[in-house]
């Protein structure tokens, strides 16, 4: 529901189709957040609108522009902080699980253990240290290639384009290929002039069957293979303990892996019978299809304790999304002397239609009869999935421009629209917004030194429709062996609510724009405050009703905080073509939620001991939720706690819960820099966030709360370093050998202040010369790196499925 709109040449579009799109045939992009610039978008514009251009064709001899690169991607496994052998082995001594000589045991368990401990102390003795993190992770080679032919005079012209990206992922069986072809039309005659964008993306993908996590979690004193270098089922499978070898699910031929195919064909005609009018028409089109299967191999550890008839398994899902849109607009700008008014009135008509159809099967026989043809039969119980989602809306604008002198500006827009995505008596709202500009520079008392001094404001109340359709709707289920005499039984399975109301967000907007210093000083600051009234929330229903929630009206969030863009030229010397800018961008911001009531009671009393949200009116929602923490007593190892009078208390009670922290950082923003000299660009990038704290799981999970039954699997190194081990002891977790449930409390709460290397790249061009007469238009040579280096002031675990990579890209591009 906080995803932005996507619009791609004027046409809404996905975070997929936009993800998948040649860099290299984007014009620009635009990102629109206030009130009065996402006007025309306003139904649908609360959450921001991302407005992606693609390039146009050209007029001229044909060109043909060339874009190839080549990347390397470096796994980055700094974050995990694991044990090796020796010091696992110490944990598990400590944590008491070799303890023979403890007298409630049986006489043949404590024999066990014992001849268990000696075994696992000679391996590591002999060296054995296994770094299962090495073994799923690799170096990515990846490529990409764009080529681009345009050309046309007069009344035609057209583009001709096709690319290709292949991705190896940092991890052994992940991989993503993406080839796509464009063709561009425009042709003109007289005062039309006819426009059609095509495109055709297909995209395949596989994914490691094994996650990133069951090779951390491996212990390391387990060697990978036997001593003939054969892959054993198990690291260790006894009554006690099984522990399953992620080497040998992974050499299976087990499977997943997917595809896609994108289809966009955008129409657009345009009648310009003057200079001062423009009437539009657009129609585009658009489709979607996702084929994914999943394959898991009868070998496989999961099926260990399964019936031979049921081990294997087979699923399949196919998605088919459609979305077709229309609309037409009347455009007219007048310009005087002193006065100059546009104004844009139109309609739009959007229909999106999703289809989601899947199944499984179970029981394979092994070898190369892995489709489901060869499978016993259908789950117990199990049924197809297929889900049909419709939703469609309709909208009609007029936007107005007027600035007198070019000194005082005003824009004005109002939007009536309906959705099928609300409830019977709501389907229509109207959106508005007003914006107001003064130049400063303009007037006669001015500063000289002033180039641009510009104050604006603006309010309105965008809309959001990023929400599944049906909501509204009262549904019922089949339940399959629920006949009765009247045929099949059917339970209910949602609440529809047809007074569901459209969630709208007052947005007020106060920004200042400047550039002084003959241009080599440029500053933007924007105050925002919105307020969303109302929220679109779950309110839980109760068990008796057999549906769990639905979807409701209720509370307002209340957003307020401002941003900073700066930049300013250290040296610029037009003459010899040198320009040295630094630049720096800032935000901060802050939220709270009202009038919520108790409705979500239910939410935050499930939610203790299992997050740390909660919603409870004049709250943040970024709130961290817990009990604060003492620390460790230095006597015992237990934990103190604070209870909500301050009294340090053992005890420790769900009901002291207040807020320990907030997600969202003081501050946060861009650092940059870049460099140009000639055909030389260096340009570098630092992302910083200060003042956020995190609820730390690796220190939650791996640390403390290991069970003895975790005692499998490998943890963080501060399990056994950090942890109280004898009275007098000064540190942050507790006994290593109280194995009891450690509950949420501040303790795991950090202070993250950080600092990415995000960006860097160098390129050099040549444009004349040589090139010339070699026949090219310019040639460009490129460097480029991704996340540097991370300085974090937590350590915590990120990329636990799939780890996190470095990128080092060389590039090069032509046109002739």
């Amino acid at each position: 529901p906080n995803q932005p709109l996507f619009i791609l040449d004027g046409f809404e579009s996905t975070a997929t189709v936009i993800n998948d799109l040649d860099i290299n045939r984007v014009a620009s992009i635009t990102i629109l957040k206030d009130a009065a610039s996402t006007a025309i978008y306003g139904s649908k514009a609360a959450n921001g609108v991302v407005v992606v251009e693609t390039i146009k064709p050209e007029a001229g001899e044909l060109q043909v522009s060339y874009t190839g690169s080549l990347n390397i991607a470096i796994p980055d496994l700094s974050s995990y902080n694991l044990m090796n052998a020796a010091e696992k082995l110490e944990f598990e001594v400590l944590a008491g699980k070799y303890d023979y000589n403890d007298a409630t045991h049986s006489y043949a368990y404590r024999q066990e253990m014992h001849a268990l401990y000696q075994e696992r102390l000679r391996a590591v003795r002999e060296g054995i240290d296994t770094y299962w993190l090495a073994e799923p992770s690799r170096v990515g080679v990846n490529q990409k290639h764009s080529l681009y032919l345009s050309g046309g005079e007069g009344h035609f012209l057209f583009g001709l384009g096709g690319s290709y990206g292949g991705v190896t992922g940092v991890m052994k069986r992940s991989f993503r290929e993406v080839l796509g072809g464009h063709i561009d039309l425009v042709y003109r005659v007289a005062s039309f002039q006819f426009s059609n964008k095509f495109s055709v993306t297909r995209t395949a993908l596989g994914n490691p069957v094994v996650s990133f996590r069951e090779y951390a979690e491996a212990n390391p004193y387990y060697a990978k293979r036997d001593e003939e270098g054969q892959v054993n089922k198990w690291l260790e499978n006894n009554d006690h303990v099984q522990a399953p070898n992620p080497l040998w699910n992974d050499h299976l031929n087990s499977r997943d892996k997917g595809s896609s195919l994108s289809l966009n064909n955008y129409f657009t005609a345009e009648w310009t019978p003057s200079r001062a009018w423009k009437a539009r028409a657009r129609v585009g089109v658009a489709r979607e299809e996702g084929d994914s299967e999943q394959f898991y191999s009868n070998e496989d550890t999961r099926y260990e304790n399964a019936s031979v008839l049921r081990r294997g398994e087979f699923f399949a899902l196919d998605t088919r999304h459609t979305r077709y849109e229309g609309e037409a607009s009347i455009t007219h700008a007048r310009v005087t002397e002193r006065h100059r008014l546009n104004f844009v009135a139109g309609g739009n008509l959007f229909s999106s239609e999703t289809l989601v159809q899947g199944y499984s099967a179970e029981g394979f026989q092994g070898g190369d009869f892995t489709y489901p043809s060869f499978a016993n039969g259908y789950p117990e119980d199990g049924k197809p999935t297929y889900r049909e989602a419709i939703s469609r809306s309709v909208n009609g604008y007029f936007n107005a421009g007027y600035a007198l002198d070019d000194r005082y500006l005003m824009d004005v827009s109002l939007r009536a629209g309906g959705s099928s995505l609300f409830g019977a008596t709501r389907k229509y709202n109207t959106t508005w917004s007003v914006g107001l500009g003064w130049n400063i520079h303009h007037e006669k008392w001015a500063p000289a030194r002033v180039d641009l001094l510009k104050l604006r404001a603006s309010v309105g109340n965008p809309g959001n429709q990023s929400f599944e359709s049906a909501q509204t709707l009262v549904t019922y289920a089949f339940q399959h062996g629920s006949a009765n005499y009247f045929g099949l039984g059917a339970l209910l399975d949602q609440v529809g609510n047809p007074d569901l109301k459209w969630q709208t967000t007052i947005d007020k907007n106060v920004g200042i724009d400047a550039t002084l210093l003959d241009k080599r000083l440029s500053l933007t600051i924007d105050y925002f405050h919105k307020v969303t009234n109302p929220l679109l929330i779950r309110v839980n229903m109760p068990r008796s009703s057999g549906v769990p929630s639905y979807l409701a009206n209720a509370g307002e969030q209340t957003s307020t905080g401002w941003t900073l863009n700066a930049s300013c030229y250290l040296l610029r010397d037009v003459n010899n073509r040198l320009a040295w800018q630094a630049r720096v961008n800032a935000r901060t911001q802050s939220a709270r939620v009202d009038k919520i009531g108790n409705q979500l009671a239910t939410f935050n009393r499930n939610g203790r001991g299992e997050n740390t949200t909660r919603y409870h009116d004049g709250a943040d929602p970024n709130d961290i939720w817990a009990v604060r923490s003492a620390g460790i007593d230095p006597s015992n190892g237990k934990e103190l706690f604070v209870d909500k009078e301050g009294n340090l208390t053992y005890d420790f009670s769900y009901d002291d819960e207040v807020v320990c922290g907030n997600t969202r950082p003081d501050l946060e923003g861009v650092i940059g820099s870049s460099l140009a000299w000639r055909g030389l660009s260096v340009s570098v990038n630092f992302r910083y966030r200060i003042g956020a704290e995190l609820f730390n799981t690796a220190l939650y999970q791996k640390v403390e709360n290991i069970r003895t039954s975790d005692l499998i699997k490998n943890q963080d190194r501060r399990a056994l370093r950090d942890r109280w081990q004898q009275p007098g002891d000064v540190v942050p977790f507790k006994d290593i050998a109280n194995a009891v449930e450690t509950p949420i409390s501040s303790r795991f709460v950090q202070r993250e202040n950080l600092l990415v290397f995000e960006s860097f790249n160098a390129s050099y061009e040549f444009t004349d010369g040589w090139i010339r007469r070699a026949g090219l238009g310019n040639l460009k040579f490129q460097i480029s790196a991704r996340d540097l280096f991370r300085a974090s002031s937590t350590r915590a675990e990120r990329g636990i499925d799939y780890p996190f990579a470095r990128d080092v890209e060389a590039g090069l591009s032509f046109n002739f």
